[in-house]
């Protein structure tokens, strides 16, 4: 097979294969720079929630999404420069570097997996919420448990748990016992922005939806959780494969240059 035989990097299969390679890495950036928006979005969003639950391997499955496709667009930016020039030591060390990120990719797709599973399964979400709520909410040691439930209530525009630990709960709940009078029967975040004082101050048996939020928070967070979570399971496995397609195209070329 000569230089620029048709088996040879310069020729026809070799100019291809560097096409191709190209196709998929500029394909691959792409989907990266997607999934480091929707990484950051998910732990900046919903990471607060998970002082609410545990395990929140959520959480760990949006910084990976992001830190490793922040990975992915550098190895792939300096395969592409190896590919051109030619350094068939740094296409094969660029090569290996995809396949530990393909490992990495697919593990926190299977954690995402797992958490969805635990969710529906095993995590005893609505009873983690209650404690939280009756237990924790508004102690002085526990602000980013009170700081998670005044976010989902003003977010999700709910209050309270679910079915009869409704409203009514925020008056079995320790914030509620250590007020001083007058007591404000329900925190601010359960109130719409603007009429705090006249839902603060309402009927808890018979509250006015123009000043307070009715739907409980329990079936809204964990029905968000689960598309979420499902979404960014997917995306880093579908970017784990992803990796596979420039490392083999980028070895295979690897082998064709002679010098």
């Amino acid at each position: 097979m000569g230089t620029f035989g048709v088996w040879s990097a310069y020729g026809a299969v070799g100019r291809s294969i560097r096409i191709a390679f190209v196709a998929s890495s500029i394909l691959i950036i792409a989907y990266s720079i997607a999934c480091i928006v929707y990484g950051s979005w998910l732990a900046s969003s919903r990471g607060q929630y998970a002082e609410l639950l545990s395990p929140s391997l959520y959480v760990d499955v949006a910084r990976i999404l992001f830190v490793v496709s922040a990975i992915t667009i550098v190895n792939q930016l300096i395969c592409m420069y190896s590919v051109f020039k030619e350094l068939r030591f740094w296409v094969y060390a660029c090569a290996v570097t995809s396949l530990i990120i393909f490992v990495m990719l697919f593990i926190g797709g299977i954690m995402g997996l797992v958490f969805r599973s635990q969710l529906t399964m095993q995590i005893p979400l609505r009873l983690k919420m209650l404690t939280s709520l009756r237990e924790l909410y508004g102690t002085s040691d526990m602000e980013q448990v009170t700081d998670a439930w005044d976010q989902l209530q003003s977010n999700f525009k709910c209050c309270g748990v679910d079915g009869n630990d409704s409203l009514v709960i925020w008056r079995t709940s320790k914030w509620y016992m250590h007020q001083k009078p007058p007591k404000p029967v329900l925190p601010a975040s359960c109130c719409v922005p603007g009429k705090e004082e006249q839902c603060r101050s309402g009927n808890l048996q018979n509250p006015d939806t123009s000043t307070t939020y009715t739907k409980t928070c329990y079936m809204p967070l964990r029905t968000d959780l689960l598309y979420v979570v499902h979404v960014a399971a997917w995306m880093s496995l579908a970017a784990s494969v992803l990796q596979l397609i420039p490392a083999i195209l980028s070895s295979w070329y690897a082998r064709l240059i002679k010098k």
